[in-house]
């Protein structure tokens, strides 16, 4: 028997529904392999799972905050992760292994303050990164304030600072070995002195 519906019984990639009346075993084999397409495909979401140490940052603005490490700095949050109460919130970023949490500024209770508050820095987050120069380029094309320009240092990495819009300093490099490693050309060593 054929209709209008043909053409688009065609177009069907998994052919399910035949065309005579419903056969229950082709709707058992379906259901089956629809079944285990979904257990495949159903992960558990990761916990979060915090290292041993792992920095606090203050923040005035904290979501603020969260916004700008994930558009300029391409960190990503670990948003099942994230507390809020009270207007207040508490965030996880991740990048590669690292993990950094953003709060409010809490003078009261932890102590703790943006620099926006105290007029200063007083720490430095060090991250490593894969592929420095692009990361850089991305953080200046997004309007990254940047405190030293990219460059090579002597201890083995290629590294640049920024600092984000509450103060924190923030210092990026890609170690040598990691540059060999992934087909890019770290700087030669100076020659000795004759």
């Amino acid at each position: 028997m054929s209709d209008d519906f043909d053409p688009l019984r065609r177009l069907r990639p998994d052919r399910i529904e035949p065309d005579d009346p419903g056969d229950p075993a082709v709707y058992s084999r379906a259901k089956e392999q629809f079944m285990s397409t979904i257990d495949q495909a159903h992960e558990t979401s990761p916990t979060l799972v915090t290292p041993d140490i792992y920095p606090r940052l203050a923040y005035r603005d904290e979501l603020a905050a969260v916004d700008y490490l994930t558009r300029v700095f391409q960190f990503s949050e670990v948003r099942e992760a994230r507390m809020e109460h009270s207007g207040n919130a508490l965030c996880w970023m991740r990048v590669g292994t690292g993990i950094v949490m953003l709060g409010r500024a809490n003078p009261d209770v932890h102590l703790i303050h943006s620099p926006l508050d105290v007029g200063l820095t007083t720490v430095m987050l060090n991250v490593y990164v894969h592929d420095v120069d692009a990361h850089y380029a991305h953080a200046v094309a997004e309007g990254a304030v940047i405190t030293m320009e990219l460059n090579d240092a002597f201890f083995g990495e290629r590294r640049y600072e920024a600092t984000d819009p509450e103060g924190h300093r923030w210092h990026f490099g890609e170690r040598f070995d990691d540059i060999r490693a992934r087909g890019g050309r770290p700087p030669e060593p100076d020659p000795p002195d004759a």
